[in-house]
């Protein structure tokens, strides 16, 4: 996308904001709202200047601004200072999280996600010059079957489990003619309600200790728990790259222990940044 592209859509999206800002908003120093701030971030972004911008959009999320459309602009802020003379390290990443908070804001975001795709296509081909480790690494088997449906669906399973066994448990006991559909119902019940459950405790679980988190730098190196390099492992494997979506499991002084795929390790702690709860 173009730099006129970028800018016509923080415009677009800035005019979204301002309709969307209440007079709730909390202002960020004397005599200035936060949507004065935005909208000066979003100005600094079609002039250009992008620094500023990330500047202005960081300093909102510092005071606890959460909105789609900010997080959108700063994504957009961080793509376009990686493409210019003034870019640093980790802006891809970071726009890759930005993108990631849009979407975990507002799902239905199809820009949001078609310019996250984007983001990171350019990191794979980045890396892939580079003969980095790839951008996506395959889950936990328990935390992918737990992630398949939401915490809720797994709920609603184990219900119509525990209602099906309770009723094929009637049939089978109250007359011989219903013992086949009543032994079937027991069947099929008993393992939704196990399945569900199950699932429906890990999903809880993974929830309740852990969060979503994306790197924010050009790698991040897994260490150990004393702050030093894994030993044992391959070397590529010690690497988690820009822009790769992790598991942030607790922080821990100036380390955050993160899992990467079927890897777990600690990090520098801002070499990754969390994504916000859904709402």
């Amino acid at each position: 996308m173009s730099s006129l592209g970028f800018r016509s859509l923080v415009l677009v999206t800035g005019l979204l904001f301002a309709g969307t800002a209440t007079a709730e908003s909390a202002p960020t120093s004397p005599g200035k709202s936060l949507d004065s701030e935005f909208k000066q971030a979003a100005a600094a972004i079609a002039r250009g200047s992008f620094g500023e911008a990330v500047d202005r959009l960081e300093l909102l999320a510092d005071r606890g601004f959460v909105h789609p459309d900010a997080s959108f602009n700063r994504a957009v802020a961080y793509l376009g200072r990686a493409r210019s003379p003034q870019r640093e390290a980790g802006d891809l990443g970071r726009a890759a999280q930005a993108l990631s908070e849009t979407l975990t804001l507002r799902p239905s975001d199809t820009q949001a996600e078609s310019l996250l795709d984007s983001v990171r296509a350019e990191i794979g081909r980045k890396r892939a010059r580079s003969g980095g480790a790839n951008l996506v690494a395959r889950p936990r088997l328990a935390r992918a079957i737990a992630g398949l449906l939401p915490e809720g669906v797994w709920g609603v399973l184990a219900a119509l489990g525990s209602l099906s066994l309770a009723v094929g448990i009637a049939l089978r006991f109250r007359t011989r003619e219903h013992g086949v559909p009543g032994a079937l119902a027991i069947g099929v019940g008993a393992f939704l309600l196990v399945l569900g459950g199950a699932l429906g405790f890990g999903a809880r679980h993974f929830r309740r200790t852990s969060s979503p988190a994306v790197v924010v730098v050009d790698e991040a190196r897994l260490l150990d728990e004393s702050g030093r390099p894994l030993q044992g492992r391959i070397a590529e494997g010690n690497v988690v790259p820009e822009g790769a979506d992790v598991v942030l499991l607790e922080r821990r002084g100036g380390l955050a222990r993160v899992e990467w795929g079927s890897t777990e390790g600690w990090v520098v702690g801002g070499q990754v940044r969390e994504l916000p709860a859904r709402p």
